[in-house]
């Protein structure tokens, strides 16, 4: 049984019983998170994996858990559309005066002689907007959030240019080589790009005077994208017309210009709903079989699991570590079934399915001793199948 840590509210009713429960230890094998920030010190030997339900990793320590050999797991595109549609939200919002038109029909009182609708038509021409037709929406970021949203915006009659770190072929967006001429263009600039060294504080004074002085500026990406200081001191000047952020900071806050939301991007029950179950698919695979499909950090590797046993086995990658663990099975006659080997960015992911049902305990903490002490290992598991009578290939 393993113990499970949930950092943020998680519904594992229809999970958690007989492959984890739920723990607050210290040294949890997992951790199940949403935004919250993961603390180093829970990254123990003992952890296996965490499983982020979303798509940001900003709030965990990736190369400590890779070279703790901890498996990262995340759910990118769940919510894509969730997103899309809060920004297709916002982008109304830009250009209609809709919260304001409702407060004042919510407060009139109609005029002597006239009825409501006629004194609300009578105030109308203060709530005059713009439409987004014919506009132009730049897209920083065109992963599937961003598709998505060129797509919608497209048919919606906009016009959309985009920039990506690396050329996507998209039907409907004319992709341009920098950010500057994004920024020059748009109507709307939406910026969508994750978090790296390279994107931190990208959007600054430089960039928003080059701006059209009626933009805006909508920023579902990370917070830390633009320098607030910068945003504050831009829009005072009149650089652009407008900044919508998901990621609330105080030195934002009670500006006129500016419109702050509580990271309401993937917040739909759909969304939500989705993402657990399959955040929860992929800590149920990789605790039960060392199954890993969609891991930040480990590769690829899902092979069915159709013997007694199997070991896993995730590794700096070289060649001499596939040779030394094949020369050890090999040395102590351990069968092996099946084995598939997997390699991503520089590190390597091995599963043996094997049967040491009547291999001596001794022999076998011996044997794995001798897997962990192989040069650039990170982590060895032995485990066993509990599902093996529902194969019908065991028999």
């Amino acid at each position: 049984m393993y113990n499970v840590k949930t950092i943020d509210p998680f519904d594992v009713t229809d999970f958690s019983g007989e492959v984890f429960q739920l723990s607050e230890t210290k040294t949890p094998d997992a951790i199940l998170v949403r935004s919250s920030q993961v603390d180093d010190s829970l990254i123990s030997k003992k952890l296996l994996l965490i499983a982020r339900s979303g798509t940001g990793l900003n709030t965990i320590n990736l190369e400590a858990c890779t070279e703790n050999g901890t498996a990262v797991f995340n759910t990118p595109g769940v919510n894509a559309n969730a997103v899309k549609e809060l920004i297709i939200q916002m982008l109304f919002r830009c250009v209609r005066p809709l919260n304001k038109a409702i407060q004042l029909v919510d407060q009139l009182m109609p005029s002597p002689g006239k009825t409501l609708q006629e004194t609300a038509e009578a105030n109308r021409q203060h709530y005059i907007g713009q439409e987004l037709y014919g506009k132009t929406l730049g897209i920083l970021g065109l992963g599937s959030i961003g598709q998505r949203l060129a797509d919608a915006c497209y048919h919606m009659g906009m016009q959309i240019v985009g920039y990506n770190r690396s050329f996507k072929n998209l039907r409907h967006v004319q992709q341009l080589e920098t950010v500057q001429e994004v920024l020059t263009l748009a109507d709307f600039v939406v910026l969508l790009l994750p978090l790296t060294p390279a994107t931190q504080q990208l959007l600054s004074a430089e960039q928003f005077k080059t701006m059209k002085s009626s933009a805006f500026l909508l920023n579902f990406g990370r917070g830390e994208l633009v320098d607030n200081q910068s945003v504050v001191a831009a829009l005072d000047h009149h650089e652009f017309a407008g900044y919508i952020s998901d990621f609330p900071q105080p030195g934002l806050q009670h500006h006129p210009k500016i419109t702050l939301l509580p990271h309401l991007g993937g917040n739909t029950m759909e969304a939500l709903t989705n993402s657990s179950n399959l955040v929860l698919q992929n800590l149920l695979d990789f605790l039960e079989s060392g199954t890993v499909r969609s891991s930040v950090n480990f590769p690829r590797v899902d092979l069915p699991f159709i013997s007694p046993h199997r070991l896993t086995f995730f590794f700096k990658d070289h060649q001499e570590v596939m040779v030394k663990i094949s020369n050890l099975l090999n040395q102590a006659r351990l069968p092996i079934k099946e084995m598939m080997n997997n390699n991503q960015n520089g590190y390597g992911y091995t599963i043996v399915n094997t049967d040491f049902t009547d291999f001596p305990t001794d022999q076998l903490t011996k044997l794995l001793a001798k897997f962990e002490t192989i040069e650039g290992m990170l982590r060895v598991r032995k485990l066993e199948n509990t599902n093996l009578d529902a194969w019908p290939l065991s028999q």
